[in-house]
């Protein structure tokens, strides 16, 4: 009795769990005739896999990757960067994703020749000749790593966070543009930046054979940018493509601050230049951001006359070539520290003061400044000797540099503030660098003065771009007073950037010299260029921005106009773009032609 009651035990047993199964799989069916890939566009290329272990794998991060196999056809075209979609059919959702990793998994030992007994030493040419082609079967795997999951709710795609694993064997498609924009996060409309990169390849929809083309948001324009690399990648290119956007989108008005006289011939039509020289790629390009190259036909420069010089430049200026002074009397008295570089802190702190009495008594120019404070008896509760003679022995080593009370005008910010207006501030002729930041901040504190007053929006979108930045606002400074004044002028910058938003103040600033650029003016912008570094500036930034939003070894890898865009705001992973030949002039390289 007991062998049979344990026999009908076991029996019911097998037929509950053959019950369950049946039941399950009935379930499934029902599941998956109900649950078919909703998007459309998508090709199907490869599924899911578990693999028991995988090695070779090509990626920093592998933790949380989900690994699949891509099928022959297009196992070639798939590269780190790629972006897939992976439908799970139980759920009726698609995990979207980038591949991070590729490598081999070991479902069958026998593969790898290094775990064999007896390795195949035949030649692969040998196997091509005699038809063996075995060895292109074994095709890598390749690691995703999710972003997010897209749902349909009421014929609406929604985006979500991960939160589930797909099952194994779950279709991977390759998405067209709108769902990558979708993706990644960024917006079909915009200014475009360049065309997204998949490793060296150009992103290119699979449906309708458009490039994919990286838009920002016109309101992150006003959350201000850094653009970077070293000397040859592309900064000046990428720059002046600013300007075209800026000019053309919102019709504000630039001003740039040029070093190495770059930035004046975009008053000049590109197209006589080019014309013939441009391969057929660039062209293609121009046509997928809606843009051809044109000229600014609103540029002004505007030259610095040291004091001394002015006279000769009294009627000079012309429609499109303005000339002018600094003048001292014209500075607020709290706004000196900016002038007048390495005074002692206690330097700074009376020095308004004693600006005030000096022009309440009629006082004009720096000069007379200087000649005012030597003849002065004052208290030494009020100014110690010590710091008066730091400021007298100060204001002389900047009155040899003639840079304030010529007889030209002021800089006008009436004739600056011209809807369409690219205003360049030429300082090629300026071999001082005390008198190029004195300079610089001048023109900064003008635009600054009237811009973040400017409440009722009277005035044109404002763009200021400083290159070179690092000249201006140095990391390191050997002398402790410089010092002191250079973090009076980054804090003063920082400020002018978080104010600048809510007026339509663009600050972006270009640098060639990451490693030595103040890190604080990193801090105030929300959007970051990396071109091509050296491996010494990668590792500086790595230092700087920690943690860094992209890999040391990608940054030192990115060609001439490569660049890898960091938009906190705008999507949500560092993209590699391939920067337009500059839709401003500039000059046709042998390298680029």
């Amino acid at each position: 009795g007991k062998c049979k009651g344990d026999y009908v035990q076991h029996r019911l047993t097998d037929f509950l769990k053959e019950s369950v199964l049946v039941e399950e799989k009935r379930l499934i069916e029902q599941i998956v005739s109900q649950h078919k890939p909703w998007i459309e566009g998508c090709i199907e290329v490869g599924y899911v896999i578990v693999p028991r272990q995988v090695v070779i794998q090509v990626s920093e991060k592998t933790d949380d990757l989900i690994w699949v196999r891509i099928h022959p056809n297009y196992s070639a075209k798939i590269r780190i960067g790629w972006p897939l979609l992976i439908y799970d059919l139980i759920r009726n959702e698609y995990i979207a994703g980038v591949v991070s990793a590729m490598g081999y998994d070991i479902e069958d030992p026998q593969v790898y020749e290094r775990e064999s007994i007896y390795p195949r030493v035949v030649l692969t040419s040998e196997l091509i000749k005699y038809g063996d082609f075995e060895f292109l079967e074994h095709l890598p795997v390749y690691g995703v790593e999710p972003i997010c999951t897209l749902r349909n709710e009421n014929g609406k795609m929604r985006r979500g966070s991960i939160n589930f694993s797909p099952h194994a064997r779950a279709p991977v498609f390759l998405p067209p543009n709108h769902i990558i924009l979708k993706v990644l996060g960024l917006p079909e409309k915009g200014i475009p930046y360049g065309v997204i990169m998949v490793g060296e390849d150009l992103a290119i929809d699979p449906t309708t054979g458009q490039y994919l083309v990286y838009r920002l948001r016109p309101f992150l324009l006003f959350e201000h940018e850094l653009v970077l690399g070293s000397t040859g990648k592309g900064k000046t290119s990428k720059c002046k493509n600013d300007i075209f956007w800026f000019i053309k989108w919102l019709n504000g008005t630039v001003i740039v601050f040029d070093l190495h006289g770059e930035y004046s011939m975009i008053s000049e039509d590109p197209m006589e230049e080019y014309k013939g020289k441009i391969n057929d790629l660039e062209i293609n390009i121009w046509e997928a951001i809606n843009a051809k190259p044109t000229k600014i036909n609103d540029v002004v420069v505007w030259f610095w006359v040291p004091a001394s010089e002015s006279n000769k430049y009294r009627d000079k200026s012309t429609k499109h070539v303005k000339f002018f002074s600094i003048k001292f009397n014209e500075i607020p008295p709290n706004e000196l520290q900016y002038y007048l570089p390495a005074l002692s802190p206690q330097g700074y702190y009376v020095l308004p003061s004693l600006i005030r009495e000096f022009r309440r008594e009629g006082g004009k120019t720096l000069e007379e400044f200087y000649e005012w404070l030597q003849d002065q008896k004052f208290e030494r509760k009020r100014v110690a000797p010590a710091t008066l003679y730091a400021i007298i022995r100060r204001i002389a080593s900047i009155l040899e540099e003639d840079i304030f009370d010529g007889v030209l005008p002021d800089i006008s910010t009436d004739q600056i503030f011209v809807p369409g207006r690219v205003n360049i501030i030429n300082l090629v002729h300026v071999k001082s660098q005390i008198a190029r930041r004195i300079i610089v901040f001048h023109v900064i504190n003008k635009v600054a003065s009237v811009k973040l007053r400017d409440h009722q929006n009277k005035l044109p979108c404002t763009m200021l771009l400083i290159d070179e930045a690092h000249q201006f606002f140095p990391k390191k400074v050997k002398d402790r007073d410089e010092a002191d004044y250079i973090d009076r002028a980054v804090r003063w910058m920082a400020r002018i950037c978080r104010e600048g938003r809510k007026f339509q103040l663009r600050v972006e600033i270009s640098t060639q010299s990451p490693e030595d650029l103040h890190p604080e003016v990193i801090k105030v912008v929300n959007t970051i260029t990396f071109l091509g570094c050296t491996l010494s500036q990668a590792k500086a930034l790595e230092n700087i921005m920690n943690p860094l939003p992209v890999s040391k070894k990608d940054l030192i890898n990115l060609e001439t106009r490569q660049a890898i865009i960091w938009s906190r705001d705008n999507a949500k992973i560092p993209i590699k773009v391939l920067i337009p030949w500059p839709l401003l002039k500039h000059p046709i390289k042998k390298k680029e032609e």
